[in-house]
């Protein structure tokens, strides 16, 4: 093997007596020495990284928005854009039943009565929450009626010749119903359908009989013309057998719904049919068609749950519940109002309940499953 430069110029130098044997020695060294290479940097490799578990996506939901905030059957409590002084609140539930007619439409109007309606003076309320009507009956002084339901909020006191008063003062904050069919008398299929929903107004007079209003009867003033504008909307009986349809009231005027009211139960003598209803919330309207023969009865089931902001100043024991509710911001505030329009436009629109509630179920049955596909 061939020296180096450097190797052969140690052995030119040496004496020639040791000339031999370095060279023996350099040759020795550079077959046995490992050669020097420059070779390539190759990249260090990267540390190991940590395994992170896999994280799991979210499974896609449907927005639900805030109509539970005008949910007379949710307890939550959503309290309005304004801060006032503190009040107590609590959930109320009525039940309402009645039957149709082969003969005879029925119309159920669900509201706060006033014993008082004019342009400067509102109230008092009193506690009588729903009245259920002959829809042949007209517009007047005083209207017939059928039944009545009363409202707990003031413990509902028998009633008397004269006027009561409480010293409560209240306001409905929200109002919802669920209308259901209990089926007919008989056992048979029930025939019919009902109409329901909100309407911002009805026009009732407890006093001269109104002019210019141009109906002949409450079927024409309270549930035709709500019809012709989309305000109330059908659904069969059959459908409301299995699957009850829930509407809620939403605000109809901004100043009365948040104004304070005193409570009085009316005497005896008046007619509860006849009183004004408190502008602050829509009524709600249930107007349920003549339907079967003979002795043939469908059988239909109101549920009105409300929710009641309440001032008691001589109950120590409801008085030591109220608090003071920090005011909601206006934005969240009037969503809700625009929430809950939206939620009872959809609702009633439901030709085919049974099938849009499966629609629904699928969807989201598939969303979830899409959604634990990704995860996967």
């Amino acid at each position: 093997m061939a020296l180096s430069p450097n190797q052969q110029c140690q052995v030119d130098l040496a004496p020639p007596s040791r000339k031999a044997a370095l060279r023996a020695l350099y040759t020795k060294q550079n077959s046995t020495a490992p050669g020097k290479c420059v070779k390539s940097a190759k990249p260090r490799p990267a540390p190991a990284q940590p395994k992170r578990a896999p994280q799991r996506q979210a499974a896609a939901k449907v927005p639900r928005g805030l109509a539970w905030a005008f949910d007379g059957f949710d307890k939550r409590h959503l309290p309005t854009d304004e801060t006032t002084a503190p009040y107590a609140t609590t959930n109320f539930l009525n039940v309402l039943e009645f039957g149709s007619s082969p003969t005879m439409d029925t119309i159920v109007v669900v509201g706060m009565r006033v014993l008082a309606t004019a342009q400067s003076v509102v109230g008092p309320m009193c506690d009588t929450i729903a009245v259920v009507y002959d829809a042949d009956e007209v517009i007047g002084g005083v209207i017939p009626y059928r039944q009545n339901i009363r409202s707990p909020i003031i413990n509902t006191p028998p009633t008397t010749d004269t006027q009561q008063g409480c010293t409560e003062r209240a306001r409905l904050h929200n109002m919802s119903v669920r209308l259901s069919c209990l089926g007919t008398n008989t056992g048979l299929y029930p025939p019919g359908s009902a109409y329901v929903g909100a309407v911002p107004r009805l026009e009732i007079s407890n006093g001269p009989v109104i002019l210019g209003t141009g109906h002949g009867n409450l079927r024409q003033a309270w549930a035709e013309d709500s019809i012709s504008v989309g305000y109330i909307r059908s659904v069969s009986a059959a459908s409301l057998v299995k699957a009850p349809v829930i509407t809620h009231s939403a605000v109809a005027e901004s100043v009365e719904y948040k104004s304070w009211d005193d409570i009085s139960v009316p005497a005896t003598g008046r007619d509860i049919g006849s009183l004004g209803l408190h502008p602050g919330l829509e009524p709600i309207v249930i107007y349920v068609p003549r339907a079967g023969a003979g002795d043939t009865v469908v059988n239909y089931r109101v549920e009105i749950g409300q929710q009641w902001c309440s001032r008691h100043p001589n109950n120590v024991i409801i008085r030591a519940t109220q608090k003071q509710h920090p005011a909601t911001p206006s934005t969240v505030w009037n969503s809700a109002i625009s929430s809950v329009k939206d939620i009872g436009e959809h609702l009633l629109n439901r030709a085919g309940q049974v099938a849009i509630d499966a629609v629904a179920a699928r969807t989201r049955q598939a969303l979830m499953n899409q959604s634990l596909a990704i995860v996967e």
